[in-house]
């Protein structure tokens, strides 16, 4: 199925809301089950809906605030590719604030599912891992 460049642009606006609405499952509909997201300045890797909903599960739990503010983004139509840049401000449980500046790099499949993301973070990284 051929995604317009308005629909592939709709995904990570579609994505940013759910995280900071701290909705984990609705965040995880944005995603392949077989998907992979991978926080490269920290060399994190996560496979599969279900592993990317635990951990922004857990990133939920550990957070007061999240609010993203996509700044630039590029659509790449034929490519099914978007490349977002975004301020990320939220505050954390443990008293922690952060103001980041960050990048998403989205593939995103024929059905319009986030297939591959990738993570580019600008300071401390607030996501959970385990």
């Amino acid at each position: 199925m051929a995604l317009t460049t308005e629909q592939l642009a709709a995904i990570p606006d579609s994505y940013f809301k759910a995280v900071d609405a701290f909705d984990a499952k609705r965040v995880g509909a944005h995603f392949a089950l077989d998907a992979v997201m991978s926080v490269q300045t920290d060399h994190k890797v996560f496979n599969g809906r279900d592993e990317i909903e635990r951990m922004f599960t857990d990133f939920f739990n550990a957070s007061e605030t999240i609010f993203h503010d996509i700044r630039n983004m590029v659509v790449q139509t034929e490519l099914r590719k978007v490349a977002t840049e975004q301020g990320y401000q939220g505050t954390l449980k443990d008293g922690n604030v952060n103001d980041m500046h960050n990048c998403n790099f989205f593939d995103i499949n024929e059905n319009g599912e986030i297939q591959r993301m990738i993570i580019w973070m600008a300071g401390t990284n607030p996501l959970m891992f385990r």
